[in-house]
């Protein structure tokens, strides 16, 4: 394109640009960490970004080395914010299992620039002939006012953090601040922090990271400078070489998102590392080794030797899933930077003039790097794997304590070395496992808090499934009562001996529920964890909500954890965890399942608030323990027998969070309460609708004259259906728990107490159980077809209900008070209804 002779460039000068470039790109590394520290992401990355797009456009007035050479200087300055800059903003809105396809679309940049790049320099050259402009300065001009018009839309766009996002909702900010929470991921607070550079200095995965950019980016800075170089000295002109150089960008962008993608389903990063530079050694030894007069076969070296460039890719992965604090992220960053610019500085000096055209030893340096780089791959793996296993002994005690101070490692800005709940990034050696089957009868599944309601119904439908079930109960009584009322509606399952229970009677015991588990034969596939207590007649707080929910959560999963034969845990928990009332009502506003209650504990204790927000605090923060403990197998895709040396969990867990749930007990005498008195809390909202006698103001007890009490909770489901729900979360494949699946609402629908009485006194009439003398009506009259539904929030689990629901469909509330109602009547008259 005519740029050496225009600039009068001898021996080694174009070399020596490159290098330059990379001298002011390390030199500005960590002046660019600290203004990143210090003023908004997007605006000192849009600030850099138009200040090289100037820069280049400047360079097409360079009139000889020395002006070239000090430009250059100056854009690499400019550029050193790149990395760093896009490190932080992909980490403050994505998981690290999100995180790296983002980082793989990104950094396609790289090849795209060598395609387009193609095809600008082949059409500059083609304008150069009759201009007295040279074609390497329009090139410059052009990619320059490109580069301009970027930086002005990322200035203009990009925000600064989540919370800036114009684009988001307040509760779309939230869902991703809660998801980062649970990922223990997220920047951080931005602020400096002496120690946590100190920490990054000694920790020696950083070491081994800025060793294996060393090793990589030096092949890979060879050949994105001087592959149209290398080209044309197989023979073809400048024009030629411009368009056959464009084929490397594609390989480079196809390696990239196949490596990301593949670990985004569980590839192990350091095994794509080693598989990629297997075709750099084959292209290094085409280039370096095969017949001068073989065009074809040096051409296909230079593009296999183009697979280098995908290890970056992963490598930014790496850090930006294993490190975490806004100080050490940048500072870490910033080194692994400098560590590209080393490695850039290095590879064009292995280009010397006096080896033109066949540059062997360049061609050597790609093997001796690519191998030492393979075997940097491994020792991160192996060190990663040594930190994760000496880091779960005393994992799940620091757990507990984190979620019983509600310290949140993302904002309290802790680095990867000092949470507790951090799981690094290392993968097994052995290759990815299929999907989990779905566990089937007649596996044995554990339900804790058998005599619940809920696990009643659940532990019904385990036995007519063929399921065996081992359930847990406080006290002998309750055991008994459980084996009793399930021998008189299954007889032949408990006779087979499906039905096993135990009694655990501190519910908050992990060696308890330990012993349980590893003694069962056979041993258990599954945990359905449904102990945890729900009811607003308590006093303390902390001694009778929160500590049950928040530590018996953490005892179970503990437990699971200490039990190789746990594939599957399902966690009951509530709408609470997914309603925000510090919101109010919201009409207009829909729940759905990636909402989350902002309760702490805290919350939860403060005896000055009710026991309705403590209920919904200890639901919530048991929900977060939950999680926070899952973060291992949510971020480290491993098998089942690595897992279990690593102490990370072999099993994965779904959250099931049902509305208020109404519905008939299990028809038999052991299981039906035996007076209203001890209706379970739900039901109980349900009987205080229809049996509003006592406020009938006429006497009539016809209901007419009754007050309506209000509606508490307006969102519902039927328990069958709840049921049902556990028992089919038992048998969805792995890949139908990803993502949002993981996290379930059940909820049908809202209600309100007046269409309870409408409903109820439709469904009593009917059943004429009034003209048959078993029961008075005291179902209040009301204002018949009024609804309250526009007065507050929506839910919307048509997904869940799809996919969980008996034929996709859940029962409606006329349904569900044609069994409950007559029933609830029966309850408190038990003698007048048999």
């Amino acid at each position: 394109m005519g740029l050496p002779k225009d600039l009068g460039l001898q021996g080694n000068d174009f070399s020596w640009m490159a290098t330059a470039f990379f001298i002011g790109y390390a030199v500005a590394e960590f002046p660019q960490g600290y203004l990143l520290q210090k003023f908004p992401l997007a605006k000192v990355l849009g600030f850099n970004v138009l200040c090289w797009g100037i820069t280049i456009c400047c360079s097409a007035a360079a009139q000889n080395f020395a002006g070239m050479v000090a430009l250059r200087t100056l854009l690499g300055c400019f550029e050193a914010v790149i990395s760093p800059a896009l490190i932080l903003s992909t980490s403050q809105w994505y998981t690290k299992r999100e995180s790296g396809p983002r980082y793989g679309i990104w950094y396609c940049g790289l090849g795209a620039g060598q395609i387009v790049g193609g095809l600008v320099s082949f059409a500059a050259q083609h304008g150069a002939k009759s201009a007295s402009f040279g074609g390497w300065r329009i090139m410059m001009v052009s990619i320059g006012a490109f580069n301009i018009g970027v930086a002005c839309v990322v200035l203009a766009i990009l925000p600064d953090s989540v919370h800036q996002a114009r684009f988001l909702t307040a509760e779309e900010k939230a869902a991703i601040h809660r998801k980062l929470i649970i990922d223990q991921g997220g920047n951080g607070k931005k602020i400096f922090k002496l120690a946590s550079l100190g920490e990054m200095f000694l920790d020696s995965q950083i070491w081994l990271l800025l060793l294996l950019t060393v090793l990589i980016v030096i092949p890979s800075g060879v050949i994105t400078t001087f592959s149209a170089t290398l080209i044309r000295g197989f023979g073809y002109d400048s024009k030629q070489s411009a368009l056959l150089n464009m084929p490397s960008g594609i390989v480079s962008i196809a390696s990239t998102l196949l490596c990301t993608f593949a670990i985004l389903r569980g590839f192990p990063r350091w095994l794509s590392i080693v598989l990629l530079l297997i075709p750099v050694i084959i292209g290094a030894g085409l280039m370096s080794f095969i017949a001068k007069d073989n065009q074809s076969g040096k051409l296909a070296g230079i593009y296999l030797i183009n697979f280098i460039v995908a290890p970056l890719a992963i490598i930014y992965i790496w850090v930006g899933a294993n490190t975490a604090g806004y100080t050490k992220r940048v500072a870490s960053n910033a080194l692994i930077a400098i560590g590209f610019s080393i490695a850039n500085i290095i590879g064009p000096q292995t280009f010397q003039a006096q080896d033109a055209p066949d540059y062997l030893p360049a061609k050597i340096t790609i093997f001796a790097v690519a191998g030492g780089a393979m075997v940097i791959s491994i020792l991160l793996r192996l060190l990663y794997g040594f930190r994760n296993r000496h880091n779960m002994k005393n994992r799940e005690a620091q757990l507990a304590e984190i979620a019983a101070s509600g310290v949140e490692a993302v904002n309290d800005d802790q680095t990867d070395r000092k949470n507790p709940a951090f799981v690094l990034s290392g993968e097994p050696l052995k290759m990815p496992h299929a999907e989990r089957t779905p566990i089937e009868p007649p596996s044995l599944i554990v339900v804790t808090g058998a005599n619940g309601f809920i696990a009643s119904h659940t532990i019904h439908l385990l036995l007519k499934a063929g399921y065996r079930v081992l359930g847990t109960v406080r006290t002998a009584q309750k055991a008994e009562l459980v084996q009793k009322t399930h021998a008189q509606l299954t007889p032949d399952a408990v006779a087979a001996h499906l039905l096993r229970t135990a009694v655990v009677r501190d519910i908050t015991d992990p060696e308890a529920y330990t012993a349980l588990f590893q003694t069962a034969t056979p041993p258990p596939a599954a945990i359905m964890h449904m102990a945890s207590p729900f009811g607003y007649d308590v006093t303390d707080f902390e001694r009778d909500l929160m500590q049950p929910a928040v530590r018996g959560t953490s005892a179970v999963l503990s437990a699971a954890l200490a039990t190789s034969s746990v594939r599957r845990v399902i966690h009951t928990n509530s709408f609470a965890c997914i309603y925000d009332a510090s919101l109010g009502l919201r009409p207009g506003y829909t729940y759905t399942a990636r909402d989350w209650c902002p309760l702490t504990y805290e919350d939860g204790v403060d005896g000055a608030k009710n026991a309705p927000m403590a209920y919904r605090a200890s639901r919530a923060v048991a929900e977060k323990t939950a999680w926070s403990f899952m973060s291992t197998s949510m971020s480290m895709p491993m098998q089942a027998s690595e897992q279990r040396k690593a102490k990370a969990p072999s099993f994965d867990m779904v959250s099931l969070c049902p509305a208020m749930v109404f519905g008939p007990f299990l028809d038999t005498p052991s299981s039906l309460p035996r007076s209203p008195d001890e209706l379970n809390t739900s039901n109980k909202l349900v009987w205080d609708v229809v049996s509003a006698a006592g406020n009938d103001r006429n006497g009539d007890g016809d209901g007419d004259g009754a007050v309506l009490p209000p509606t508490k909770g307006p969102v519902w489901i039927d328990v069958r259906d709840v049921a049902l729900a556990h028992v089919k979360c038992l048998v969805l494949p792995s890949d139908e728990m990803r993502g949002r699946r993981r996290r379930l609402m059940l909820a049908k629908g809202v209600y309100c107490n007046q269409e309870i009485a409408d409903v109820s006194r439709e469904v009593v009439t009917k059943q004429k159980l009034k003209q048959e003398g078993r029961i008075r009506i005291r179902i209040p009259v009301g204002k018949p077809g009024t609804r309250e539904a526009h007065t507050h929030f929506a839910v919307d689990a048509s997904e869940e209900e799809a996919l969980l629901g008996d034929g996709g469909k859940w029962r409606g509330l006329k349904e569900c008070m044609a069994d409950l109602v007559p029933q609830l009547y029966r309850i408190e008259k038990p003698v007048e209804a048999q």
